[in-house]
C-alpha cells in the first residue's frame, strides 16, 4: 500500500496531519487534512468524506473550511489549505479517537480527480483502493450551442463548430462564418463566445470583430488558446453567437 501523503493526483496531494476531538462544546471527532496544489494554475476542488470506524461504523463527514465541501472552491497555485473534517452527526459524538483499522472514503471533485479508500495502520494513512481520472474528457463538442435565428438577423451562417482541448484548463474553438448574400453590413459584426460552468455561471468571454472591408464573405474563426479557471470537464455549455 502507498502512503496517502506520497501520492499525487493531477498535481494535488493530501496529507492527514492529526485526528482527535475538536474544540467545540460537544467535542466532535475531527480529522485535519492538508491539501496542496502544486499546479501552475488554481484548481477548483470539492471534497466528500466518510469515516468508517472499526468500533462505531460509518460516519458521514463535513468539510469545515473555505467552502471546500460539495460545491467546491478554488485553491491557488502552489498553495495549501488545512481542512477540518468533522464526523460528528447531529451534535452526538461516538468516536473518541482514531484506531488502526479505521478507514476513510475521500471523493475529490465527484470522482473526476479521484475516489480513494484509506486505511489507518501504525498511525499512518495508506491508500487501499484508488480510482483516478487518468485522462481528460475531450468530447465537449456536444456542449456548443448557437442560435440560427440570430445568424439570420445578421445575414450570416455559423457552422462547422469544433473544439480542440489543449490541456485540463485550456482549449481552442473553431467555426466557419459565411455571409449569406456574400456581403455584410458596413457596420460589421462580432462573433462572441461565452463559456459557462455546470452551475450556469459565465466563466469566460471571447470575441472576434470583422468589418465590411476586411471580411470577404467566408472565414474560419479561431478562438484561442482560451485559458480557463475551471477544468474543461467542468464546462456546462459553450455559446457562440453574432453581435454588432
Amino acid at each position: 500500500m502507498e502512503l496517502l501523503k506520497d501520492k499525487m493526483f493531477n498535481g494535488i496531494s493530501f496529507e492527514i496531519l492529526k485526528e482527535g476531538l475538536g474544540q467545540n462544546s460537544w467535542k466532535p471527532f475531527v480529522v485535519t487534512m492538508r491539501v496542496t496544489n502544486t499546479n501552475e494554475k488554481k484548481k477548483k476542488l470539492s471534497l466528500k468524506v466518510n469515516y468508517i470506524s472499526i468500533h462505531h461504523g460509518l460516519k458521514k463527514g463535513s468539510v469545515l473550511c473555505f467552502d471546500f465541501g460539495s460545491y467546491g472552491s478554488f485553491l491557488q497555485s502552489h498553495a495549501f489549505v488545512d481542512m477540518t473534517l468533522d464526523f460528528c452527526e447531529n451534535y452526538q459524538n461516538e468516536i473518541e479517537q482514531a484506531c488502526d483499522g479505521d478507514r476513510m472514503e475521500l471523493i475529490v471533485n465527484d470522482g473526476k480527480i479521484a475516489s480513494l479508500l484509506l486505511i489507518r495502520d501504525g498511525g499512518k494513512w495508506y491508500i487501499t483502493e484508488s480510482r483516478e481520472s487518468g485522462s481528460i474528457n475531450t468530447n465537449i463538442k456536444n456542449k456548443i450551442e448557437h442560435f440560427e435565428y440570430l445568424d439570420e438577423k445578421f445575414g450570416l451562417t455559423l457552422q462547422k463548430f469544433s473544439v480542440r482541448v489543449i490541456d485540463e484548463n485550456s482549449l481552442d474553438l473553431f467555426c466557419e462564418v459565411l455571409a449569406m448574400n456574400g456581403e455584410v453590413s458596413e457596420d460589421g459584426f462580432n462573433i462572441e463566445v461565452a463559456i459557462y460552468d455546470a452551475d450556469d455561471n459565465i466563466v469566460k468571454l471571447d470575441s472576434i470583430s470583422r468589418y465590411d472591408n476586411d471580411f470577404k464573405g467566408f472565414e474560419v474563426f479561431h478562438f484561442g488558446p482560451i485559458k480557463l479557471d475551471i477544468s474543461v470537464e467542468e464546462i456546462g455549455k459553450i455559446r457562440i453567437y453574432p453581435t454588432r
